[in-house]
Order: structure tokens, then sequence, then C-alpha cells
């Protein structure tokens, strides 16, 4: 197999290849430019597919004349390919290539390939035989026409054209243009070198395959890079996509346990109303009857009335318990006022004071919340609950640094936050999900009636707000009280 066979042979397989993988390339979505390399590829292809034919069937002048003429018309197409690449948006729309220029490559594509199928083209009074001694090669040399000799100049000015746009594109930072533009300089060379040979200039091989393979190669890969990259955006995206799914479910089940406890919550109330109120009715009877009963008995009957003043005393308790439940039922319903969070907090302090330890510590961080329309004595009331219990926590702990932090702040949602914080032993954390159902205590053995944070969690509901309980990461228990800001 001489060099020239074997070039030929090397091109042709390459551009089917980088054919192949273009159009496959080109089926992705976004991807439709890649149907110009396809072109390029395929073009290139084609005049290594002539050249081969011609090493290894073309024994007279006629068939070389064949040959040349038909890869006369195959370096037009390719250059005109090659200005829709440079020229045209980034869809590859033929459309968006200048008119004038489009109506320049398909003039001289369609008067390149006439001239080659009307035997034009070559000059049969001329023709030289090329020896390489150094390539082993000797071959016949037809000449071009003159009017051949124009096409290919035309054909060398449009590849100058797009040399100089991508160039341009190489200067406003187009990645890969740089090489592309390197790759127009070598088939340039080449193309200068080939014009030589076929004037007679200069006895040498034809080399186009390789200018051709420096245009392809360099443009193929560019369209690869950017599909890698596409490749690893795509597979970054999908990380976050499902870190974003995993973050919408974690949202959604939240949403969920609150929209579930809120309904628990809703229906304890009314439940509690109901409870209520078949337990006042016969409550007021047994008191009444009670007391009668205490009013009748003897002076002497002392086990007698220590027995009625206990029932007396359970049956009050019973009362306070019910008034609780009917409470968060239907709190009462109190005139609503615009008033700061950090005044809330200042006079529920005013009451707890005189009921502190003074070896207390009481923290103050009054950020700027914006302002909320509540009832003012009840709001003052449910953060009095939640000190004095935050109070009983910390004195509980028995430790050093007994502390409780009183802070004011704005949510990140606009709300405003009123948040109890203290350095006790927080929570049971077996407790946690549960706080605030009625009759769930934290302290059973200081015969709680478990309806403190109850009550509370229905006032703060009355007002439009929710009340958060969790623990502190620090430790101690975190009681957060949020409320929607005033409008105006």
């Amino acid at each position: 197999m001489n060099i020239i066979l074997a070039l030929s042979t090397i091109s042709l397989s390459f551009q089917v290849a980088a054919t192949l993988a273009a159009l496959a390339i080109a089926r992705a979505p976004g991807w439709r430019r890649v149907r110009i390399v396809a072109a390029l590829a395929f073009t290139a292809g084609l005049y290594s597919l002539f050249d081969l034919l011609g090493a290894l069937y073309t024994r007279g002048l006629a068939a070389l004349a064949w040959v040349t003429s038909a890869n006369l018309t195959v370096a037009a197409a390719h250059v005109g390919v090659w200005t829709w690449f440079s020229f045209s948006d980034h869809e590859g729309s033929w459309r968006s290539v200048p008119r004038r220029l489009r109506l320049l490559v398909i003039v001289h594509v369609a008067l390149t390939a006439a001239l080659a199928l009307g035997g034009g083209a070559i000059d049969d009074s001329r023709t030289d035989l090329v020896s390489v001694p150094a390539l082993h090669v000797e071959f016949a040399q037809p000449y071009l026409t003159p009017l051949a000799s124009l096409s290919a100049a035309v054909t060398l000015g449009l590849v100058m054209l797009s040399f100089v746009a991508q160039v341009r594109q190489a200067r406003e930072g187009v990645r890969g243009a740089n090489w592309i533009a390197v790759g127009f300089v070598i088939f340039i060379a080449f193309g200068l070198l080939e014009v030589a040979i076929a004037m007679g200039l200069l006895d040498f091989i034809y080399v186009a395959e390789l200018g051709y393979l420096a245009l392809v190669i360099p443009v193929l890969g560019q369209f690869v890079r950017r599909f890698t990259d596409d490749a690893h955006r795509l597979q970054e995206l999908t990380g976050r996509l499902g870190e974003e799914v995993a973050r919408k479910t974690a949202e959604l089940d939240t949403a969920r346990e609150t929209l579930a406890t809120e309904a628990r919550f809703t229906a304890l109330g009314r439940m509690a109303g109901g409870v209520a109120h078949e337990i006042n009715n016969p409550l007021q009877v047994l008191t009444v009857r009670l007391e009668e009963l205490a009013e009748e008995l003897p002076p002497g009957a002392s086990e007698a009335r220590d027995a009625v003043e206990q029932s007396i005393a359970a049956t009050a308790r019973i009362e306070r318990i019910v008034e609780g439940m009917r409470a968060y039922a239907r709190p009462p319903a109190g005139a609503a006022e615009r008033v700061a969070p950090a005044e809330l907090v200042r006079a529920a302090m005013e009451r707890v004071r005189p009921q502190a330890d003074p070896s207390l510590e009481v923290r103050f961080a009054l950020d700027t919340a914006p302002y909320v329309l509540v009832d003012r004595d009840r709001v003052v009331g449910a953060i009095v609950h939640a000190v004095l219990n935050a109070t009983v926590a910390v004195t509980r702990a028995g430790a050093s640094g007994r502390r409780i932090d009183l802070v004011t702040r704005r949510a990140g949602n606009g709300d405003a936050l009123i948040e109890i914080r203290d350095t006790g032993p927080g929570f049971p954390p077996d407790l946690l999900p549960r706080l605030g159902e009625p009759f769930l205590t934290t302290r059973p053995t200081q015969r709680s009636a478990g309806l403190g944070l109850f009550i509370m969690r229905g006032v703060i509901d009355a007002q439009g707000g929710s009340l958060e309980l969790e623990n502190a990461p620090e430790g101690g228990a975190v009681v957060r009280i949020r409320l929607s800001p005033a409008i105006g």
C-alpha cells in the first residue's frame, strides 16, 4: 500500500466514525448544531473516498479527471458547510447565516458542480507525470482549467472568511475556537500546497486529507467537551434535585405532622368543651350539697367535717380543671390591640418578678420584632405561665448557672417570635411529641393537673399563632410563641 492509499484510508475511516458520532450527539435535546459537524465530517470523508478510489482504480486520464473534478466539488461543499458553522446561531440554523453569504455559498457550489459534471474543470491538453522518489510515489497530474482555478480561489476565499470568524470567536472567549483557528491555518497551508501541485509548481503528493483532519478533529473535540460538560452539569443538577426532593419531602412530612397535630388538638378542644359542659352541671350540684352538708353538721362531728371539707376542696380542684378545659375550647375573647412583643415580655416579667427566686438570672434579648394584633392580657398570661414553668425547671435542676433567657426576634418568614429559654433539664424526649395534650404533665410528683401547656396552646391558637416546644442543642427547654405580624 503506497502512502497516498494509506493516508486516504485512515482519513476516510476517521471521518466515517466522526460522522456517526456527531449524528448520535445531534439526537440529544439542544444539540442540533452538531448536525453541522456531521456534515463537515461527511464531506471530508467524501474527499478521502474519491482519493482512495483514484489510488485504487484510476489508470487513465479520464478517470483522473473525474476524481479531480469530484474533489473540486466536494471541497467547495465542505467549505460551504464551514461557512454555515462559522456564521450560524447557537442552534445552527442555516437561515441565521447572512443572506448574501448563503447565496454566495449556494451559487459557488452549484457552479462548481456544473463545471465538474460538464467536463470543464480539467484541461485535457496538459498532463504531467509527478514523481516523488522519497515517498516512492509516481502519478499522473491533470491540470485545472482557468474556470476551475477560479472556483478553487473562491473556495479558498470562503475558507479565509470562516478562519476570520473563528479568530473573532476565539478573542471573544468561545471555548475551542482557538484550536479550530489553528486547524484552519493548517488547512489553508495544505490548500495552498495543493494549488502549487495542481499548477505544476511543486512535485509532491496531495495532502488535503491532513488538512481536513486538522479541521474536523478540533471542532469535534469542541463539541465532545461541551457534551461532557453538559453531562457533568446534568449529574450535579440531578444531585441537587435529589437533595431538593429530600428537603421538600421532609417539609411535606413536617407539614403533615403539623396538620395532624392541629387536627388532634382541635378534636381535643371540641372534646374538652363537651366534657366540661357535661361535668359542670353535676359538679355544681355536688358542690352546693357538700356546702349545705358542712353547714348542717353538728359542732362535734370533726371527722365528718374534715371529710366534707376535703370533698369540697376536691370539687374545687375539679372545677379548676373544668375551667381550664373550657378555656382551651373557648378562650375568652378580649379586645385585640396592636402591641410590640418586647412589651408583652416586660409585662409578663412584672407579674412574675414578685414570685421569682432572687438568685435566678434573667437575661433579655429583645430585638426588634414586628408588632402583633392580640389579646394582650391573655398572651401575657401565656408568657407568665411559660416563665413560671422555666423557673420551676431550673430550680429542680439544682445546678449553678440557673438562668432564663427571654428573646424576641423576627422570623425568616416575617413572623414575630417570643422565646423562653432555660438552663434546666429540658423536656423529656419521650414526651416531647405529646406536650400540650391535656393531663400530660412532666411533674407528676407535684400533683400537676397537666393543663398548663394545654391551655397555653389554646390561648396562642386563638390569637392565630402557634406554640412550639423543643430542647435546645446546648441543653434546656425552649418555649417559642409564634405570632403573625399586624397588618399596617
